[in-house]
């Protein structure tokens, strides 16, 4: 890491402005404001997530994940209202981005939405029972189109895994809520022609996943179905649940684009259980 990753108060209202200044800047003047913000000891670079393009939405993300940390605050302050604190109504979407509440958080990657390509996500299935929270990264078109979790069964093995670990069942929600399963994915809408995710461009909204785990208090697992992409979107949108009491397995990802056997792939995903 070049820069520093801890600032306090005042350096992050400083780091804040700078931003704003830079999402209205043009290319010249962004050259500018980058080097102002490198001289406060931030460097963009150190977030390769966001590259270059980092905008003033990513900077209060990575405030809010808890991966830049804020010293010299109030001990009785809660995070709310270092929140409210940080990013108040000088800008029309400080409203919009709250800790806790990620239903509308944007990244760089926030563009307008294509209305050709655009895509909303699946409800999660879940119930008082479940255990474990399994996430991908978003739905293929095949379930899309089904509105059912990995319904592309000729390029995906998830439902040969769940039968692997419990036995033999139908491929559905109720055989996963008999085993305390819940599903869901970590984007809820995206811009993305097809069904592979190295075709996401943009349009990114995460689904509202610390809401999830406060609503179902007996999940106490999350599982991220693929050490790449879904990774990526876990660690990005939801990177301050590692530091929390939930339990985060990442496992090989179950899509059949991973040349690995399915033995192996099985013998993976076992450790969800332990």
């Amino acid at each position: 890491m070049k820069g520093r990753d801890t600032f306090t108060m005042a350096e992050i209202k400083e780091l804040k402005q700078l931003f704003m200044q830079k999402d209205k800047a043009d290319y010249n003047e962004q050259k500018s404001i980058r080097r102002k913000i490198r001289e406060k000891g931030f460097y963009i670079s150190d977030f390769p997530d966001f590259a270059k393009n980092m905008n003033s939405t990513d900077f209060r993300l990575l405030c809010i994940s808890g991966r830049i940390t804020i010293t010299y605050k109030d001990k009785s302050m809660k995070s709310d209202d270092v929140a409210e604190l940080l990013f108040n109504n000088n800008d029309n979407q400080s409203n919009e981005i709250r800790l806790g509440n990620n239903e509308n958080l944007c990244s760089k990657n926030a563009e307008p939405q294509d209305n050709e390509n655009f895509k909303e996500g699946l409800k999660p299935w879940v119930d008082e029972h479940s255990e474990i929270l399994i996430l991908g990264s978003f739905p293929s078109d095949v379930s899309l189109r089904e509105r059912a979790y990995y319904q592309n069964k000729s390029k995906n093995s998830f439902w040969k895994l769940m039968h692997g670990l419990f036995g033999e069942g139908p491929d559905s929600k109720e055989f996963l809520m008999k085993h305390h399963i819940a599903l869901w994915d970590c984007l809820a809408a995206v811009n993305r022609a097809g069904s592979l995710d190295s075709n996401i461009s943009g349009g990114e909204r995460p689904n509202n996943i610390p809401q999830l785990l406060e609503s179902h208090p007996s999940i106490r697992r999350i599982v991220i179905n693929g050490k790449s992409t879904a990774r990526d979107y876990f660690d990005k949108y939801f990177y301050d649940l590692h530091n929390s009491s939930i339990k985060i397995i990442i496992v090989t990802s179950s899509s059949n684009a991973n040349s690995i056997g399915f033995e192996t792939k099985l013998e993976d995903w076992k450790k969800i259980l332990k």
